[in-house]
């Protein structure tokens, strides 16, 4: 092995030339040699090769003689080697110190505290019970009996009677032999017909076209004179220039846009189904819809159903559906044709038909339930029935559920929260339009339905529950929107005149006089309301209403209005009207001014009944009025 060292630069330095092995500045216990190499002058033997570009490359070596090394070696083994001392410590046995202890102490005051006892009702445990028993011994007593002969006491009884004498009395009977009569000879003269086997042989042709002449005779026609009036005004040249017209402006059905928003994935088909949105019923705007009095009210009925998942049109001979102020959904029902029936039956995945009402232009989504067929000669009929689109969050569309808060949600919350399934919505919106309220968490839990839990909390505030025509969307709507006795400081949403009305009813009821309620909630954070009719004297009091929401006074105010308003005596009065194009349906809910004639009466909306065979089209109103009000 040859000890070559070779550097790369000079020492820094210069001589003498030290060589440091190892890293003598850091500590160790490890050892390390420090000396000196003397090294003698030394040339340099080789070749140097310069190419274009300049790059030089200089090969050689630098012969090296033994050397040998000499110094000094220390030794550090880093080891500590403390000293060892001896520590001795005397004690002696201590003397107990006695030290006299004094405590101040008084009388407490005193103090009142509240108590808190939270309950419950208790259910009703069922437990079994049994009836221990065994069979008693007789015991026998001996009974004495005191008794003596009873001593003979003679009566003397007369008994008075005499032998009736019998009484004949005469009875005649008139009678004779009846005399014989000869029944007259009855004769049947018959014979048994032959039976005339002919063989039936029918000739036809092709018929020839027949051509009949005919002829209508005329004369000269009566001039007859009408006037007709004008308005005008003296016109004028028109400018230099180019006129523009400009045509009348038209609010469309749809806005031109070439975006389409669709609301949920089409399973069954491709058809896009487009209808008037824009142009809804005006009930419900804040607007009064006056029925001008007219000679004549001319209308255009039409009846359009379509099924929704194909786009395919149902021909109608016969339509109606009904609403009224306590149900939440339409219920409608309809007589089609014979060769309709697929188009109301459920679908492959055991979905129901869906479809589409238009009346008079106005679009109404519907359920259908099985349908019935009913055939006759050379006549096929099916008549369907069914509900509005709410009837989706009902039975047997959906299971029951448990719905319940543990967190403090309004009531508009606990509507929205019955509208999900495990957390997430259902695709329905709740349109609350009566005053809301706090629910603390854990007051509330219901069983049920979706829909039956929504009909369960507007119950609470004594609201109903209406369905939208088309949307997936339910509206909480109040019962009475103000007390009937300040019906007439409200502006009503219709004034219809006797003119347009072709059959009017009215039905007289009288309910309790009531002026006084009790609304009282069952939990622990329930509110109590004591609700009175301001100017009475408050002493015909109300059936008490319990519910587990009556956990805040404005839930209790809104109940309580329901509860007195429904009282006194009332006129019920039924308005059968066509569908006008200003009116539509009108929904229950609605306050309408009705002119009949003798008086003029105010009230809500209670139901409404449409009827269509065509070319009539009518809708049926039954108005609630308060007489005394």
């Amino acid at each position: 092995m040859a000890n070559d060292l070779i550097f790369r630069r000079p020492p820094p330095g210069g001589p003498p030339n030290v060589l440091v092995f190892g890293e003598p500045e850091a500590a160790s216990s490890a050892a390390y040699a420090l000396g000196r190499i003397p090294l003698p002058g030394f040339f340099v033997s080789g070749a140097a090769m310069v190419t274009m570009p300049p790059v030089a490359t200089a090969t050689g070596g630098i012969p090296l003689p033994p050397f040998m090394l000499s110094g000094t070696v220390r030794y550090d083994s880093a080891t500590q080697r403390p000293l060892v001392g001896k520590v001795s410590s005397g004690w002696q046995v201590a003397v107990p110190t006695s030290t006299a202890i004094m405590t101040r102490h008084q009388n407490a005051a005193r103090g009142n505290a509240g108590r808190v006892s939270r309950w419950q009702r208790a259910e009703i445990r069922a437990g079994v019970a049994a009836s221990v028993w065994q069979e008693a011994g007789r015991a026998r007593n001996g009974v004495a009996v005191r008794h003596q002969a009873a001593g003979s006491i003679s009566t003397s009884a007369a008994l008075r009677w005499q032998e009736a004498g019998r009484v004949r009395n005469a009875a005649r009977v008139r009678w004779q032999a009846a005399q014989q009569l000869t029944p007259a000879a009855l004769a049947v003269r018959y014979q048994e017909a032959g039976r005339l086997r002919r063989a039936v042989r029918s000739s036809w042709q092709e018929a020839e076209g027949l051509v009949h002449r005919h002829g209508e005779g005329f004369g000269v026609a009566q001039l007859i004179e009408r006037g007709w009036l004008a308005r005008w005004q003296a016109a004028m040249a028109p400018l230099p220039g180019r006129s523009v017209v400009v045509p009348p402006e038209v609010d469309p059905c749809h806005v031109p846009d070439t975006t389409l928003v669709f609301r949920g994935k089409q399973t069954h088909s491709t058809t896009l189904i487009f209808f008037c949105e824009r142009h809804g019923p005006p009930p419900g705007t804040g607007q009064t819809v006056v029925v001008p009095v007219l000679e004549v009210y001319s209308v255009e009925n039409s009846i359009a159903l379509t099924r929704v998942d194909g786009g395919e049109a149902i021909e109608a001979r016969g339509f109606s559906m009904s609403l009224d102020a306590d149900s939440w959904t339409w219920q409608w029902s309809a007589t089609l044709p014979g060769s309709a029936l697929p188009l109301v039956q459920e679908d492959s995945n055991g979905d129901p038909a869906e479809l589409l009402a238009m009346v008079n232009g106005v679009p109404y989504r519907l359920v259908a339930d099985n349908p019935a067929r009913d055939r006759r000669f050379a006549r096929a009929e099916v008549r369907v029935r069914g509900k509005g689109r709410a009837a989706l969050l009902d039975q047997p569309f959906v299971s029951e559920q448990n719905f319940a808060s543990a967190s403090g949600r309004t009531a508009a919350q606990l509507m929205a929260l019955a509208m999900t399934i495990n957390g997430v919505n259902n695709g329905w919106a709740i349109d609350y339009r009566i005053g809301d309220w706090f629910v603390p968490g854990g007051t509330w839990a219901f069983q049920g339905t979706p829909i039956a839990a929504v009909l369960d909390i507007a119950t609470a505030a004594g609201a109903i529950v209406q369905p939208h025509n088309t949307e997936p969307t339910l509206r909480i709507l109040p019962r009475y929107p103000a007390a009937p006795w300040t019906w007439h400081t409200l502006t009503p949403d219709y004034v219809l005149p006797a003119d347009v009305v072709s059959v009017e009813g009215i039905e007289w009821v009288r309910r309790p006089a009531y002026n006084r309620a009790f609304i009282y909630g069952t939990t622990s954070g329930g509110v109590r309301g004591d609700i009175t009719r301001s100017g009475t004297a408050g002493d015909y009091d109300a059936p008490m209403v319990t519910h587990s929401l009556m956990t805040h006074a404005d839930a209790v105010m809104q109940r309580g209005l329901a509860e007195l308003s429904n009282t006194g005596r009332q006129a019920h009065v039924s308005l059968r009207m066509p569908v006008l194009q200003e009116t539509g349906l009108i929904l229950p809910g609605s306050l309408v001014s009705y002119d009949g004639g003798d008086a003029v009466r105010l009230g809500l909306v209670r139901s409404i009944a449409l009827d269509e065979a065509w070319p009539t089209l009518r809708q049926t109103l039954t108005v609630e009025t308060h007489v005394e009000a």
